[in-house]
């Protein structure tokens, strides 16, 4: 009974710490101790990369919004990366050869990570700025993100995502207000001094302080320690702006959330090093808080479930069981009739669904599965 109890209150601190206390204490710690990015009027050379496989369907809207950007056109470097793409993705990009957009053929399929690393070798640019094929960029955004490298002590700038939710689906608004959440935390791990992982929508890298990266981590998170072993800091700039439209079935975003935690538990497995408070200080404590434990939460909260079943005797206890039945029961209908276009009971279903995701990942991890390649699914 002893152990139960334990169980239960070690649990239930840990599932409260990791969605609420954590935030607000980043929170707290970003408004006493803040640490702002001396932003300055700069205009280096900066190489945009846009890394695809079989994007045909949307390149050409993506090289229109890059080549509209409101930036220097002789200081701007649009560099395609192809995965090996078997449709028609590096004919169109060839097509605006004339308008100063290059292509990068990569064969053999490597991986997102790996066409990258092979972009930055291939990148005239002073700064290197990552985006997706199915990213918009707003027209002042890279002039927004460079500026924050006048700070000599900032490495990477990441942009500011906003989710498009144009169907209005379930799974569009719970990844919706998710990403609202997610972001508010940014802001604050941001100016506690740096972030431990960027959105791969729109970031932005000093070309002298990027390292290639394992083609099996993924890169997006990666490059916050890569950062880091550097002492340089890695920030958000919310005025660099980016839009992407969210998926709308439920089985799209579990498959991407699976993949993306995959890549990043072998990222935190293989850069554990950078988990030593002693030597990491508050990057440390973030990653262990924003990642680590977020990915833990699906165990952590199964061990609460069993330690309330153990004392549902109790009153106490009972209800405390009922609160978590009810949440999951909540987030299964939410499930179940989302592909319906109901928009009911969402918070709760995304809860669900990304808790799922975290189980599967960590299922998978351990069975040696590992995520290089992927595909496009919009």
């Amino acid at each position: 009974m002893t152990l139960a109890i334990a169980a239960f209150w070690v649990s239930a601190s840990l599932m409260i710490y990791i969605y609420v206390g954590y935030p607000l204490l980043a929170r707290v710690a970003a408004r006493f101790s803040a640490r702002d990015v001396a932003k300055g009027n700069i205009h280096p050379t900066v190489t945009v990369v846009v890394t695809v496989y079989n994007e045909a369907k949307g390149i050409a809207a993506k090289l229109e919004n890059l080549l509209a950007l409101d930036y220097p056109r002789e200081l701007l470097q649009v560099l395609v990366a192809s995965d090996a793409s078997s449709d028609q993705t590096d004919d169109i990009v060839r097509s605006y050869a004339t308008r100063g957009v290059s292509l990068l053929r990569v064969e053999g399929r490597v991986g997102k990570t790996a066409c990258q690393n092979a972009a930055v070798v291939a990148a005239s640019g002073e700064i290197i700025v990552f985006t997706d094929a199915t990213t918009q960029i707003d027209r002042t955004s890279i002039n927004e993100m460079v500026g924050c490298f006048a700070d000599p002590s900032v490495g990477c700038v990441a942009g500011r995502l906003i989710y498009v939710d144009a169907h209005e689906s379930a799974t569009g608004s719970g990844g919706t207000a998710y990403w609202e959440y997610e972001l508010s935390l940014r802001q604050a791990e941001s100016r506690i001094g740096s972030l431990v992982g960027v959105s791969g929508c729109l970031y932005a890298v000093r070309k002298s302080a990027y390292r290639p990266i394992s083609p099996d981590l993924i890169s997006d998170f990666v490059i916050a320690t890569v950062m880091r072993r550097q002492g340089l800091r890695t920030v958000l700039e919310i005025r660099g702006i980016c839009r992407e439209e969210t998926l709308t079935k439920a089985r799209q975003e579990l498959s991407m959330r699976v993949r993306v935690a995959i890549r990043s538990i072998t990222a935190l497995v293989r850069e554990r090093d950078v988990l030593n408070p002693l030597r990491h200080g508050a990057f440390a404590w973030q990653l262990w808080s924003h990642k680590v434990l977020r990915y833990a939460s699906p165990l952590i909260w199964a061990g609460l479930l069993v330690a309330s079943f153990a004392l549902s005797a109790n009153l106490f206890y009972r209800l405390a069981l009922a609160a978590q039945l009810l949440l999951i029961a909540a987030g299964v209908i939410g499930w179940l009739t989302h592909a319906r276009g109901a928009m009911v009971l969402v918070k709760p279903y995304y809860f669900l669904l990304t808790n799922v995701a975290s189980l599967m990942a960590l299922a998978r991890y351990l069975r040696g599965e590992r995520v290089v390649i992927w595909k496009t699914v919009r």
